[in-house]
């Protein structure tokens, strides 16, 4: 028999006053499609769930101040079909539009997929490349800013105390002479759950020299990271068909560092070929254009 409680606030005002009373056995709940295959694992039946997703407040996409700002109840479908988030932030575009299947896409929140931290996140790792922050409240109505990197810390674990909650992410606006792209690599085409994922941020001059490079792998270890080998390898490159061979390189170094000797390391070392090479056509490909569209998403 299950003793859970549910608790839906409708503003910022009663979810700091549910987070007063948050303790061990609270959970919180951005979508649930994490939430509710975790509770049935760890075979947890009694408890208080605290539902996000009914506060206006934390839906919404926009631009402020130099920056991008996504509430953490913002779906996977509103972030990959959001014509800035395309335009400053394609990897995170691809990243969410790779999310399971169309119905979880429709429900899956942004905040939640962090909140959950598991290795494999796609989201989570296009927003290491991006420098995103994370926004957090707690249950004194206390509001901090932290690296994403601070946020997220192992396999399935984050460093939130049990009365705070994710309520923003942020990372800034970058402009037209900045490209990114997202890949994966699944067992399957669709509906899949990343083996292996990277997202690259790259700065390229009018000579076409990369300036600065970001690059994060996923599903390599216990969180996603930043892969200073990729990084080092590409930086002062130009993009050209010379470019795809250092990044398949620099992958397969990264994979060699990372997981030598376990199972997985033949198949990932052979795989990563095809990930660098969809990164590489998808930064090709990617066209930045796009008109100052509003602000703004409720």
């Amino acid at each position: 028999m299950s003793d859970i409680v549910i608790k839906r606030p409708k503003d910022m005002e009663t979810l700091v006053k549910e987070l007063s009373n948050a303790n061990d056995q609270t959970y919180l709940l951005g979508g649930g499609t994490d939430l509710m295959i975790k509770l049935q694992k760890h075979r947890i039946y009694s408890g208080t769930i605290i539902d996000l997703t009914g506060i206006e407040e934390l839906n919404y996409i926009q631009r402020e101040k130099g920056m991008m700002k996504i509430g953490a109840v913002a779906t996977f479908t509103e972030i990959s079909n959001y014509p800035m988030i395309k335009r400053y932030a394609n990897c995170l575009a691809e990243a969410a539009r790779k999310v399971g299947s169309t119905q979880i896409r429709n429900i899956a929140t942004i905040g939640g997929n962090i909140g959950n931290a598991a290795p494999c996140a796609d989201t989570v790792t296009a927003l290491m490349a991006l420098d995103a922050k994370i926004k957090v409240i707690n249950g004194m109505g206390e509001i901090m800013i932290k690296p994403i990197d601070e946020v997220v810390i192992g396999s399935e674990q984050n460093a939130l105390k049990k009365d705070e909650a994710i309520i923003e992410i942020l990372f800034p606006i970058v402009d037209k002479n900045w490209k990114s792209a997202f890949a994966k690599l699944g067992s399957r085409s669709a509906v899949t759950i990343s083996k292996l994922n990277m997202a690259i941020v790259l700065e390229v001059n009018e000579s076409n020299i990369i300036q600065e490079v970001k690059a994060a792998i996923g599903a390599l270890g216990p969180k996603a990271f930043r892969s200073k080998v990729v990084e080092e390898a590409l930086l002062g490159k130009k993009v050209s068909q010379a470019l795809l061979i250092a990044l398949q390189e620099a992958l397969i170094k990264q994979v060699d560092l990372s997981i030598s000797g376990r199972g997985s390391h033949p198949y990932k070392k052979d795989a990563v070929g095809g990930i660098a090479d969809e990164i590489f056509h998808s930064l090709l490909s990617h066209d930045d254009a796009g008109g100052e569209e509003a602000c703004s998403r409720n």
